[in-house]
C-alpha cells in the first residue's frame, strides 16, 4: 500500500518550495495533485508534471478520483497537494481519509484574512477546517520545513 508522506494545501501547487524543500524533507517519490479544474485541463496538468524533479512522478486527479486511486501505487511515498480548503474538504468527504493537513500557502482574495505570511483564510475555510478537526484531522500551518508549525486553533482564536 502507498504511504502518505504529506497532505498539503498550497494554492501554487508545484513550485520551488515544494520541489526543493518538501519533497526532500518527506522523501516523497510521487506528487498527486487533487484539483478538479486541473484534472480537466490536460495542457496545464502537463505544465505541473514537467515542473517536478525528474525523479518524482506526478499524477493529477479530480476530487472524486483520489479516494479510488491513491493507494494503487504500492511502494510510493506520496505528497498530496490541494489548491485550497474546498478541495481538501471535498476529498475527505469523498472518502480520502488523511490524518494530518498542512496549510502551506493560500493566496489573498476579497473576503480573506491574512493569518500568517502567505496564508489567508475566510469564514467558510475556517468552518470546513473545524469540521475536519472534529473528524480527527490534525490541521496546522507550516510554510517551510525549518519554520515552526502553527496550530490551526491558535489562528482561529486570534483571527476568527
Amino acid at each position: 500500500m502507498a504511504e502518505i508522506a504529506l497532505v498539503r494545501i498550497d494554492s501554487r501547487l508545484i513550485h520551488g518550495q515544494v520541489v526543493t524543500r518538501w519533497v526532500k524533507q518527506t522523501q516523497a517519490n510521487k506528487i498527486i495533485i487533487i484539483d478538479d479544474a486541473l484534472a480537466q485541463d490536460e495542457f496545464m496538468a502537463q505544465v505541473y508534471i514537467l515542473a517536478a524533479p525528474s525523479n518524482v512522478s506526478v499524477e493529477v486527479y479530480g476530487v472524486d478520483e483520489v479516494a479510488k486511486n491513491w493507494d494503487k501505487n504500492k511502494d510510493d511515498k506520496i505528497l498530496f497537494l490541494f489548491r485550497g480548503v474546498n478541495e481538501a474538504y471535498n476529498a475527505w468527504n469523498a472518502g480520502f481519509k488523511y490524518k494530518n493537513l498542512q496549510i502551506g500557502g493560500i493566496g489573498s482574495a476579497p473576503g480573506r484574512i491574512n493569518v500568517h505570511k502567505n496564508i489567508t483564510l475566510n469564514e467558510e475555510d475556517v468552518e470546513k477546517l473545524k469540521e475536519l478537526e472534529a473528524e480527527g484531522v490534525n490541521v496546522y500551518l507550516h510554510i517551510l520545513p525549518d519554520e515552526k508549525e502553527i496550530e490551526f486553533d491558535h489562528i482561529v482564536n486570534k483571527y476568527f
